[in-house]
């Protein structure tokens, strides 16, 4: 590093230009009278005294009293470590300024590339925080790390969380991540979260080039990453955890008939809680009652086994309240009475044995 250079870094760390022209010359001429040091540099006489005591406060220099006050630079432990911590300072402030730069407006675009995956993940991070309703996340364990506190928080606030680990997730207990339902992948990444059906965020595990990362706010392009979730992330993957205290609860419409409907076909009774919204108002609204019909392609039963392909096209569900029987449909609906956000199983009863 050249003088010039090495001044204004001395200058970035907060000394003054008297400060850097005596400090400089006592680290070329060693211990040397105070009067010499001004000679030597371009600090006046008058004002050399107390700029040598400024060094010394602030740990540069020391001074030894002999017939003529004498200052020397100090072993430049602190000196070197007050450098490095500006310096760590400085860049920590240029990082966080680039995220912020890349941290995207919510409302203004709806699809946003990012250059750094760390800040997909803390842009993840932030709209977890903010879930009123559903996360669905697929994340490795590094990537967990950094969601955890978010994702425990939504939680404890009632929202539906789901979590699929990739790669080497198997070795976490599931029991400790705070969500409510715990999936496992072998394969590694993708990342992806899927916040509120509004908002989704997303990372190849592995790209040739620059790694990137894509923020959605688009309803319809949000959906697709549900789907791509569902089918590959979350149904075909190993059940590792569930909630012990919450009872049977579904953020998938399809999820929810694959599970129940050999139950339905064998005769039980199913009561159901289902949190949506009117299709046509956007109202948000509550059925409870037995589910009493369950409708697929061309409005026929699924099948007792049915796949994800064939409910992908129509899956309805008609749910008999009391006063009236309502139409349930999944995520998109046009048609039925109530766009299904949150299923709940509240009570299963088997047919008596014949």
């Amino acid at each position: 590093m050249d003088t010039n250079t090495l001044r204004r870094a001395l200058g970035e760390s907060g000394l003054t230009e008297y400060e850097i022209d005596a400090y400089l010359t006592l680290l070329e001429v060693g211990s040397a009278p105070v009067v010499t040091v001004a000679e030597r540099s371009s600090v006046p006489a008058p004002q050399i005294y107390e700029t040598v005591r400024s060094l010394e406060d602030r740990g540069f220099v020391e001074t030894i009293e002999r017939d003529k006050l004498h200052a020397r630079a100090r072993e430049p432990v602190e000196a070197i470590g007050q450098l490095r911590e500006k310096s760590q300072m400085l860049a920590d402030a240029a990082d966080e300024i680039e995220d912020r730069w890349e941290r995207p407006d919510p409302q203004e675009y709806r699809v946003n590339v990012l250059k750094r995956r760390e800040s997909l993940i803390e842009n993840a991070r932030d709209a977890i925080a903010d879930a009123e309703v559903s996360v669905e996340v697929a994340a490795t364990p590094e990537q967990l790390e950094q969601l955890q506190p978010a994702l425990r928080e939504a939680t404890d606030r009632g929202v539906m969380t789901w979590l699929t680990l990739c790669g080497d997730g198997r070795s976490i207990d599931p029991s400790t991540t705070g969500v409510l339902q715990v999936r496992w992948r072998n394969l590694p990444g993708p990342f992806l979260a899927v916040v509120d059906r509004r908002r989704a965020f997303f990372a190849p595990a592995v790209h040739h080039g620059e790694p990137y990362g894509i923020v959605i706010n688009d309803d319809i392009l949000t959906l697709v990453l549900h789907w791509f979730y569902l089918t590959l992330m979350w149904l075909p993957c190993e059940r590792r955890y569930a909630d012990p205290d919450q009872p049977p609860t579904y953020i998938s419409i399809e999820g929810f008939i694959i599970d129940v409907v050999s139950l339905w076909h064998d005769g039980a009774t199913i009561d159901v809680r289902v949190l949506g919204q009117d299709p046509q108002s956007g109202e948000y609204t509550e059925v409870r009652g037995e589910l009493t019909y369950i409708a697929a392609a061309e409005g026929r039963p699924p099948s007792r086994d049915p796949t994800v392909t064939e409910l992908s096209g129509y899956a309805t569900l008609v749910v008999d309240a009391g006063d009236r029987e309502y139409t349930i449909g999944g995520w998109g609906a046009v048609y039925e009475d109530v766009e299904a956000e949150i299923i709940t199983v509240e009570g299963i009863e088997l047919p008596d044995p014949v």
